[in-house]
């Protein structure tokens, strides 16, 4: 009995909670809000859309440093807003310094050795020459009255040949210390020589320059601000050593001041509807759809790999892409550089 009747009870028991269960666990269709509600354009259908990112006037800027050293200070953080020639970060100028200490010794000696040609003869040093030079003519004077003596006295023999010689190389001698004596002299009187002024004012110049070499050296270890603008990224710290020329992560990037421009990537495949001028609105990404107004600055006449993507499943990474660039009428609240937004554009 329990074989006869029961199986089949137990069955339909089974069929009914089957056929209960589906009921009740019906999904409904029901229509809701979506979180991110899609940008609706007010250009019309015949528009072609694109990937727009904010982004300073012109490009970003990458400060570097121009030369290799250990930073001694950082001056500014993310989000400062900086002066042309506002100093960023310092680099250690110690040497530069003593360098530069050194230098300025060697202008003053030279520029004292330019004053001292400049002011001639000491005073006091032409009296000692005049008094060599009166000595030398007395000694000229009594060397050839001996000679005179001696030549008088050749013709009676009283006097040897070998000494009128002797006197006679005594007074050649003493009219060269004369000569000389009174060359001293005049060389005193007449003061410095223009071609030795000539050339200490040219070691005096060369030194200055020099020091400005040196200066402009220790004005280099000052990384300065190129432009107005605001600072994106700091990427230095005080002791870190930086190194000279290009470099993957520069040190400090910066964004010209002035209004945000929208650069727009429109895939090749449409980019022969975009026209020069042609209007366009974005839309910002989030919860709540910001509504752009842009005004038309130039089309980048060159289609490149696509570089930035949105991470949508649906999208081509394989693609090339032509750049629209836009100024952004306005000032929109909440918006950044390097943000995202759809951009419509009507197509010509």
């Amino acid at each position: 009995m329990l074989i006869k009747f029961g199986i089949p009870i137990l069955a339909a028991v089974a069929i009914g909670f089957g056929a209960a269960t589906t009921i009740i666990l019906k999904p409904e269709d029901r229509l809701t809000t979506p979180p991110n509600p899609p940008a609706s354009t007010t250009l019309g259908t015949d528009t072609v859309a694109g990937l727009g990112e904010f982004q300073s006037p012109g490009e970003p800027i990458a400060v570097g440093s121009p030369v290799s050293g250990v930073v001694k200070a950082v001056r500014v953080v993310t989000g400062d807003t900086v002066r042309r020639g506002q100093p960023l970060f310092e680099i250690d100028d110690r040497e530069a310094l003593a360098e530069l200490n050194l230098k300025r010794q060697t202008l003053a000696a030279a520029e004292a050795r330019v004053r001292r040609l400049k002011a001639g003869t000491r005073p006091e040093d032409l009296p000692p020459a005049r008094a060599r030079v009166e000595a030398a003519s007395v000694a000229t004077e009594r060397t050839e009255d001996l000679l005179s003596r001696a030549q008088s006295l050749e013709a009676t023999g009283a006097m040897s040949r070998e000494e009128i010689r002797i006197r006679s190389f005594a007074h050649r001698v003493a009219k060269a210390e004369l000569i000389e004596a009174q060359s001293v002299l005049a060389r005193l009187e007449a003061g410095s020589w223009a071609p030795d002024i000539d050339i200490a004012e040219r070691e005096r110049d060369q030194a200055r320059a020099e020091v400005q070499q040196v200066e402009t050296e220790l004005d280099r270890l000052v990384v300065r601000a190129p432009a107005d603008a605001t600072v994106l990224r700091t990427d230095v710290r005080e002791g870190e050593f930086v190194q000279a020329g290009e470099s993957l992560r520069p040190p400090i990037v910066l964004a010209r001041a002035g209004g945000l421009e929208v650069r727009v990537q429109v895939d090749e495949e449409d980019a022969s509807r975009v026209r020069p001028g042609a209007p366009a609105e974005g839309f910002v990404r989030g919860r709540e759809r910001v509504k752009v107004e842009l005004e038309f600055l130039r089309i980048e006449p060159r289609v490149v790999p696509k570089t930035s993507i949105t991470g949508s499943t649906t999208e081509r990474v394989d693609t090339r892409v032509l750049f629209v660039v836009y100024r952004v009428v306005g000032s929109p609240e909440q918006v950044y550089v390097g943000q995202k937004l759809d951009v419509f554009i009507r197509a010509g």
